[in-house]
């Protein structure tokens, strides 16, 4: 008898310990399972966030094509953002053609590509394209939003090979941010303006904003897809894509790997406007699901299905 208490005690602490590292990926939230929220509860999602985040306030822009959807995670509400149509489906190709949205700062407006056009939008549908015949709008590309000396600029690809910025007042105002003319399709500038990473094809490289010729090479082996963040790191996808590799992108050091959610993939991250949030979906499947990420901790939080996810993080009032 005393073995057969010894035993279920010791099953009894394993099952707690697996409950408390599942809540800690979580970020700490309530512990209700994925299929709770699957289930259609917006209380389950705003009380994860809220232990998730610190009761800050969260947006989420992502495709579930053809229509383009909000997601408040302070609320847990979702909503389709009318008139607005985007691409995507499921494989390489079809895959490519997905919106890759990018918040504004402020978290009231982003842009997004459709057509072989990029789009700036606000949350009620009401858009407009920004069009000037440098960009390089063809599938994969994303043009991020971009704040640069007080006024709002996108940034991404010219058709030359370079990484530019585009008014968003007036599209026919350009800045070269990299003019090394080796950029492919992929390449953002981080939210201090001091730095740009990119794809050349064959490595991801980063470079002083403003500079010519080839960056510093971060990258070995097979990698793409690069991101930036707020304060001056930038990360890539190795292969296979179980983690994005996190880099310094003024000294190029190696500061640590983010995870992939165990059994997933990462397809493309997305750094919020917050240094230490950020944003991803799974690659597989034709219902990607989508995790809110902290980057200190690898803290991981499901906040549902769909496609190339942007967050955005606010005050407690910034969002109202």
């Amino acid at each position: 008898m005393n073995g057969r208490r010894l035993a279920r005690r010791t099953l009894t602490a394993a099952l707690l310990l697996a409950a408390f590292w599942h809540s800690a990926a979580c970020g700490g939230a309530s512990g209700e399972s994925d299929e709770a929220y699957d289930a259609g509860s917006a209380a389950v999602l705003a009380r994860r966030w809220a232990a998730f985040s610190g009761n800050q306030q969260g947006r989420v822009v992502f495709a579930r094509p053809p229509g383009m959807f909000r997601l408040d995670l302070h609320s847990g509400i979702e909503k389709q953002i009318p008139g607005v149509e985007v691409a995507g489906a499921p494989g390489r190709r079809l895959r490519g053609q997905s919106p890759r949205p990018s918040w504004a700062p402020d978290g009231k407006r982003f842009a997004y590509r459709f057509n072989a056009r990029v789009y700036v939008c606000d949350l009620e549908g009401r858009k407009r394209p920004v069009i000037n015949p440098r960009m390089d709008c063809s599938d994969e590309t994303r043009w991020s939003w971009h704040r640069f000396r007080g006024s709002d600029w996108l940034a991404g690809p010219s058709l030359q090979g370079d990484v530019i910025l585009v008014s968003i007042s007036d599209p026919a105002v350009v800045r070269t941010a990299h003019a090394g003319g080796d950029v492919k399709k992929h390449c953002e500038i981080t939210g201090s303006g001091r730095f740009v990473v990119y794809d050349d094809g064959a490595r991801i490289r980063v470079a002083p904003f403003g500079g010519k010729g080839g960056g510093m090479a971060i990258s070995s082996g097979q990698s793409c897809r690069p991101c930036a963040s707020p304060d001056d790191r930038a990360a890539w996808l190795p292969s296979p894509h179980d983690r994005y590799r996190i880099y310094s992108a003024s000294s190029g050091g190696f500061l640590g790997d983010l995870l992939a959610p165990p059994g997933e993939d990462m397809y493309r991250l997305n750094w919020s406007n917050r240094p230490d949030f950020a944003v991803h979906a799974d690659g597989a499947g034709a219902a990607p699901r989508m995790h809110a990420r902290r980057v200190s901790s690898g803290a991981h939080l499901f906040i549902g299905n769909g496609w190339d996810p942007d967050l955005w993080v606010g005050p407690p009032d910034a969002a109202r």
